[in-house]
């Protein structure tokens, strides 16, 4: 057996010990060569490509075909899915929140991450492009309405509940290397209610729920949540 026969069995051990991720690949707004980058730098995973036909002609697939073997999303069969480790979404959207939220199969993405939850593979995304507070939506001016963006949050809360884990860049790789997210439990959905001054009436189910901090001079609070309030006095 010579030098060269023993490095090409030496690199594809090395390369089937590594863990094996689906990478999907759409359109992005913004940071999409920085994202690419650091994500080259990931040598602890083995990519696949799961690329859809808008991300065909939005990124340069030349910076990405290295990574791993590209599937385009027209051809490829979701019953796959269960050969992999993780799905990972760099470019996670408001638009693909809204999709999966309400059940809908539309792009080749949803379609995708709608597959890999049924099949309660294991889902990890980037909270940069659907995070209302993230840097990207700030210079993008989109995050000026906070009534907007409470929906968005609450609906990423639900995200995470169905298994969805969002992570920073920094913590993607080490989540996949260090832990079996398979395992990680999910957290649990609690709609959040806004304190303080605003403009939107207390409903009788939250006036139900926590009787205490509520009472009828209070402003804003819908009519049942006062007839509610009255029978408590009764």
């Amino acid at each position: 057996m010579d030098d060269q026969l023993i490095e090409r069995i030496v690199a594809e051990i090395e390369k089937r010990m590594k863990k094996s991720v689906l990478l999907a690949l759409t359109p992005a707004p913004g940071y999409q060569d920085e994202i690419c980058q650091r994500i080259n730098t990931f040598s602890h995973i083995r990519f696949s490509l799961f690329v859809t036909t808008q991300a065909q002609v939005s990124h340069d697939l030349s910076k990405w075909r290295h990574l791993g073997e590209i599937h385009n999303a027209s051809e490829f069969d979701c019953q796959q899915l269960s050969t992999y480790h993780a799905l990972f979404i760099p470019y996670f959207d408001k638009k693909l929140v809204g999709e999966i939220i309400n059940g809908l199969f539309i792009s080749e993405e949803g379609k995708l991450i709608h597959s890999a939850l049924a099949q309660n593979i294991p889902i990890i995304a980037l909270p940069y492009f659907c995070q209302p507070e993230s840097e990207l939506n700030e210079i993008l001016g989109l995050n000026k309405n906070k009534e907007y963006n409470l929906l968005i949050q609450e609906n990423i809360s639900r995200l995470k509940s169905m298994g969805i884990m969002f992570h920073s860049i920094n913590n993607v790789e080490t989540n996949l290397i260090n832990h079996d997210i398979r395992h990680q439990a999910k957290s649990e959905y609690k709609p959040e209610i806004k304190q303080g001054n605003n403009n939107r009436y207390i409903t009788l189910n939250e006036v139900m729920n926590k009787p205490g901090e509520y009472h009828l001079s209070q402003d804003k609070l819908t009519d049942s949540a006062i007839e509610y309030l009255k029978s408590l006095k009764n």
